[in-house]
């Protein structure tokens, strides 16, 4: 179980850190975020809209709505730019929906359908901690695969989120 606070900080980390990644992605050399690599999701880019996509679809859950995603592999975004500023959006609605939650209806469980058609049941607290998490997990791939480009990756760890953003954190 995840608190209001907890939820909010975690939002406001992934929209940090997701910003981050992709101002420094721009940066790189033309072609690289688009080149074929050996991971499941083919590309820099392709594993950015596999975020994205996950992200849709837990969102569909959290408004308990349908979402339209048969795969979780598709690829609505293949323009760096475009998938930048839907990601910008996503994680907007995911800070204000967390502004939104309290204590007691981030541990209300929400039941759903995953893309496999096989019935779900989740805490909207754990659900939010899933998108988060899952994140964190693959752009630890694409972390990877700045060291074939060869590039410097961002630093895109909590702690300097903290650091960055919390003065409770900041040393000195």
């Amino acid at each position: 179980m995840i608190n209001a606070s907890t939820a909010r900080m975690l939002a406001h980390y992934k929209q940090w850190v997701d910003e981050r990644l992709f101002e420094d992605l721009a940066g790189l050399p033309p072609g690289e975020v688009g080149k074929e690599r050996v991971t499941l999701c083919k590309s820099i880019l392709g594993t950015l809209n596999h975020i994205h996509v996950i992200d849709c679809i837990w969102r569909a859950h959290l408004e308990r709505r349908p979402h339209p995603y048969k795969t979780r592999l598709e690829v609505p975004y293949p323009e760096f730019d475009d998938l930048r500023a839907a990601q910008a959006a996503m994680n907007d609605w995911f800070v204000s929906w967390s502004a939104a939650q309290t204590d007691e209806s981030l541990n209300t469980p929400v039941e759903f359908v995953f893309c496999s058609g096989d019935p779900g049941v989740m805490t909207a607290g754990a659900m939010l901690m899933h998108v988060v998490n899952h994140a964190s997990y693959h752009r630890g791939s694409v972390i990877q695969m700045y060291f074939e480009i060869p590039a410097r990756p961002p630093i895109t760890d909590l702690p300097v989120f903290l650091r960055e953003t919390h003065p409770l954190y900041a040393a000195g």
